[in-house]
């Protein structure tokens, strides 16, 4: 395992080179090399002198494949015109409050005197994209703290955002969508995470998206969150206004279109054959011809099918109390 930093540059051959000097020094050979996985710089995807372009040269079967998790985050940056404006707004709102030591510390005076569970904002960064769902969160749940701040400063220009109509439901739901998109997230991290337990949570998150266009089209917001506490506060008329459920459906389908493009479907026989090459219910047909004969000797290899279910019974150990 290498995990090391690059002194000065980091172009794709300073990458390059630690990784050849790791693979010579482990005396590991680059024909061993089945695959590339990086994000979408430049530095790393350039198609002249990238880094997948020389790991090619030396790896010519080499897979390149790209991060799931940045694959993942680009998805995610689909949003209408409308709801975007909000979210500059947000941001915009909060590069006023944090600009200065003075403007965070009377925002953070004026919290404690109304008694908030939180006393600052957080800041938005384009780079950690992660930072986008905790920033909008904090701003709707401080939000008339910081339309008081707003007005003690004479800010009208920030003022206005929050006086129209369709704000405060626009900024829940932008909180709703962005909480399930970081829980989606921290789900594709972590130890022993393989690429069919990614494909799972994202096929499962794909049938959410469905299920919510349904719902949201019969105006039913119970699944987001503050989205539905904000309509409740309004007894009068707790009905999702017509124009903020055209635009939230056309997200919902717009971030599942991006995520079926960024992540087209797996073989599903490959998968079961990776999985369980036990499994009583693989079609041998489907399997490439040159190594059918070694795939049957493994299915019906006892040994490593008690092996494999050993493992198996090790990493999901079976509870039968039924609680």
């Amino acid at each position: 395992m290498l995990c090391t930093q690059l002194e000065t540059t980091t172009t794709a051959e300073d990458v390059m080179e630690k990784l050849s000097s790791f693979m010579k020094a482990n005396r590991i050979p680059w024909e061993n090399c089945c695959g590339v996985c990086t994000d979408g710089a430049p530095v790393m995807l350039g198609s002249k002198s990238g880094f997948q372009k020389r790991v090619k040269e030396v790896a010519p079967n080499a897979m390149e494949v790209h991060c799931m998790i940045h694959r993942f985050a680009l998805a995610s940056k689909t949003l209408p015109d409308e709801l975007c404006k909000i979210l500059e707004a947000v941001v915009k709102c909060v590069n006023f409050v944090k600009a200065g030591a003075l403007n965070s510390r009377l925002f953070q005076n004026l919290c404690r005197d109304m008694d908030s569970e939180h006393e600052a904002l957080l800041f938005y960064s384009k780079v950690r994209w992660l930072s986008k769902g905790n920033v909008v969160n904090r701003v709707f749940e401080l939000r008339g703290e910081l339309k008081l701040f707003l007005e003690m400063q004479g800010k009208d220009d920030l003022l206005s955002h929050f006086n129209e109509v369709l704000w405060k439901p626009r900024l829940a739901y932008l909180a709703d969508i962005f909480e399930q998109l970081n829980r989606l997230n921290l789900k594709l991290r972590g130890k022993e995470k393989n690429v069919f337990h990614l494909m799972d949570c994202l096929h499962g998150f794909l049938a959410k998206l469905q299920n919510w266009q349904r719902k949201v089209g019969a105006g039913n917001v119970v699944m987001f969150e503050n989205l539905s506490a904000v309509l409740d506060e309004n007894e009068e008329d707790s009905l999702l206004d017509p124009l903020l459920k055209t635009e939230i459906t056309h997200h919902l389908r717009s971030l599942e279109n991006e995520l079926n493009m960024y992540f087209p479907e797996f073989e599903e026989e490959e998968g079961k054959l990776v999985r369980n090459p036990f499994s009583g219910t693989l079609d041998i047909t489907t399997i490439s011809s040159d190594v059918q004969d070694e795939f049957l000797d493994l299915k019906h290899d006892s040994a490593a099918k008690d092996l494999y279910e050993e493992q198996e019974h090790e990493e999901k150990p079976f509870n039968s109390s039924g609680s």
